[in-house]
């Protein structure tokens, strides 16, 4: 969170803001985690639908419909790992600026 304040943030403002910044970062590591997994799932499960593999034959029925939710779900993939690593940044900076504060 960016603060334009000319004054530093009071203490009690400061310990609100990093107990926010941690309950963010909490959620979307969950998120990332979650779709992290249905991710890999989605792309595993697509490769035995590939060429030269058992369930080749079944490509246009079940296949192409594997990959598009594999290239769905790539889009949440990358939209809730860069969440998560806005979330940590900005936690990481508040805390680097507190620590000037004090020091």
């Amino acid at each position: 969170m960016i603060t334009v304040a000319e004054q530093p943030l009071p203490a009690d403002e400061l310990f609100e803001l990093r107990r926010y910044a941690g309950k963010q970062i909490r959620l979307w590591r969950k998120r990332a985690l979650l779709s992290t997994f249905a991710f890999l799932l989605s792309c595993g499960s697509v490769y035995p639908f590939l060429a030269g593999h058992a369930l080749h034959e079944h490509w246009d029925s079940l296949g192409k419909y594997l990959l598009m939710l594999s290239m769905g779900l790539l889009l949440v993939f990358v939209m809730c790992n860069g969440s998560w690593y806005n979330a940590w940044q900005a936690l990481r900076d508040l805390e680097r600026d507190f620590e000037k504060e004090q020091g």
